[in-house]
């Protein structure tokens, strides 16, 4: 049963990863009917520059995550900007194929700058754990599903009360008419890259 227990907790933290990367194919398909394929290049981009700000530049674990996350969106509105704001009006296969085309772009520069070995990132609480009864519970667990929790439910009261928010649920729901409201489809996808990239 303990065995049970620890295999639940570790599954569940595992599950809230997936949920997060989950959370950017959606805004993507949300605001702009397209599966973003290179949804997992941008996760990739984000872990080599956390080590990059952490390890090699030697910045604290936690401003490291945060000038990745910051650097992450830029690339997504760079890319929305630069590429996809060309193909508004085209077939959504053509869109799908430029996703395709743009994880391999990733991953060819990811490993041009990078390389092909594994790289030891670290975190700030290696295998602690903490004792509940006979079960030990890794402590980045726990901040796994804390962080999760609370990237989800900010992502909810964004969609919920902003005005941003409001106008990309709008704009999901049905775009020409979000745009005869005066709302700006632009803004709503440069703003949905930025957010699912990060």
């Amino acid at each position: 049963m303990t065995e049970f227990i620890q295999l639940l907790v570790g599954g569940t933290a595992l599950g809230f990863k997936y949920a997060l990367v989950a959370l950017g194919f959606v805004i993507i398909f949300k605001a702009t009917h397209v599966i973003n394929f290179a949804q997992g290049g941008f996760v990739m981009i984000g872990a080599y520059l956390t080590y990059q700000f952490g390890t090699t530049w030697g910045l604290p674990f936690p401003l490291a995550v945060l000038c990745a996350t910051v650097t992450t969106a830029a690339s997504g509105l760079v890319v929305e900007r630069l590429i996809l704001r060309r193909m508004v009006g085209r077939p959504p296969f053509a869109l799908i194929m430029i996703t395709v085309g743009m994880l391999f772009i990733i991953q060819e520069i990811v490993t041009l700058i990078w390389g092909f070995d594994a790289l030891n990132m670290g975190d700030p609480w290696g295998i602690d754990t903490i004792q509940v009864g006979d079960v030990f519970i890794p402590i980045a667990d726990l901040w796994t599903v804390g962080i999760a929790l609370v990237v989800v439910a900010a992502f909810f009261a964004f969609f919920r009360w902003t005005k941003l928010g409001l106008a990309m649920r709008a704009t999901a729901l049905d775009q020409e008419a979000a745009l005869a409201q005066g709302m700006s489809a632009k803004r709503v996808f440069a703003s949905s890259w930025a957010s699912a990239a990060s």
